[in-house]
């Protein structure tokens, strides 16, 4: 049944009866026979995508723990798309069976990046793990090259394009042993900090809430200015590109089932003190745009939010929270789990390859050099 649905879907895309196909962007002419089977690289926008081709996606990311990341849903390439003319996707086939997805954004100079940048926090192949020539995907999708920030380590396609020294841990909170057992493994010293903070912003402000799922536009507008405000990034982001928002507004209110908003505020009496906005996949809650209001640095409101937000959702038999790939030192102490992810890029050109990796290891050696020399005004002045 299974293979019915992806040779049917594979021929869709061929004959455009699947979807409102429109004129594709993008098609390869380059054939590669394996076992004697056509290895063929369609590139279309994700709105020209059907019903079928996300019934499949979706089922493809059952496939790993690992894409089963809102970042690399439909839902998020559809998003992406709907605000950006630059996003694309590569329907891999092998023999008229679609084998594939890798959503990405176009550049003119034909290197392409993560689908959503610099939103999206986990990149990859949507797939069943048959083994694919990432290079000659991006080669037969018309590409020079696909940069990556973060994919799933266990991406063995993607492992020779790892950029050497970027391999991080992503923390997680695993509380699918529940809430009550989580705390009693989690930091008592930091647990005993973080209520004195509480007891003294509810005599300030009042009793402290929690909204799980707030429908007000007006939080997720007060999120955005806290977080603009805090980070020039974010500020120039929303600034300089007014899509950005779009999508952010367009995810923050789906409720589709592989990439859902949450949209949680803390409140201390009437006062939103606290905002997350996290999006809520098949395995957890990945946690995107957490911000506070800085007027009450002195209470830590951002640090407050985090036990109520794992409580909610262990109640809400949640399984985990990705706390993305971020090297902030509170995320570890609220993690008792992470998996590993790694940053680099796919050149179809081995020449160009060649000469990136030369450039990088120069440049890097020479800011490493930098780095480690004597810092001659520790005090500032």
């Amino acid at each position: 049944m299974h293979t019915m649905l992806v040779q049917s879907s594979a021929q869709h895309l061929r004959t455009g009866l699947g979807f409102a196909y429109g004129t594709v962007r993008s098609q390869t002419s380059i054939f590669e026979y394996r076992k004697y089977q056509l290895v063929q690289v369609t590139v279309v926008r994700p709105d020209e995508l059907g019903p079928t081709e996300r019934q499949l996606w979706l089922t493809y990311q059952q496939a790993s723990l690992a894409t089963l990341s809102p970042f690399m849903s439909f839902t998020f390439a559809q998003a992406v798309g709907r605000h950006r003319s630059s996003a694309r996707v590569a329907v891999i086939e092998d023999g008229g069976v679609i084998q594939a997805f890798l959503p990405f954004e176009t550049s003119a100079q034909k290197i392409a990046g993560p689908i959503g940048q610099p939103m999206n926090d986990l990149q990859g192949f949507v797939g069943l793990g048959a083994p694919i020539d990432a290079r000659s995907v991006i080669r037969k999708a018309g590409l020079r090259g696909w940069r990556f920030d973060h994919v799933p380590v266990g991406q063995e396609a993607l492992t020779p394009y790892h950029h050497h020294g970027t391999m991080v841990r992503a923390p997680v909170i695993d509380i699918s042993h529940g809430y009550h057992s989580y705390v009693d493994s989690h930091n008592r010293r930091g647990a005993k900090r973080i209520a004195e903070k509480q007891r003294s912003l509810q005599r300030r402000l009042g009793s402290i809430s929690l909204v799980w799922r707030s429908s007000d536009e007006e939080h997720l507008r007060q999120l955005i200015t806290w977080k603009s405000g805090k980070y020039s990034g974010t500020r120039q982001l929303f600034s300089e590109e007014p899509n950005a928002l779009q999508i952010v507004q367009d995810l923050a209110t789906s409720d589709s089932e592989d990439c859902a908003g949450v949209v949680s505020v803390l409140c201390a009496g009437e006062r939103a003190v606290a905002i997350h906005l996290g999006l809520l996949g098949p395995m957890g809650l990945y946690s995107w745009m957490p911000s506070y209001d800085s007027e009450l640095n002195r209470f830590s409101p951002g640090l407050l939010m985090w036990m109520p937000l794992i409580g909610e959702a262990a109640a809400r038999n949640i399984p985990r929270i990705d706390l993305g790939y971020g090297q902030h030192s509170y995320k570890f102490d609220l993690a008792n789990d992470s998996y590993p992810v790694a940053g680099g890029a796919i050149w179809a050109s081995k020449t160009e390859r060649q000469i990136r990796k030369l450039y990088r290891q120069f440049f890097y050696d020479k800011r490493a050099v930098r780095e480690q020399a004597p810092d001659s005004n520790k005090d500032g002045s």
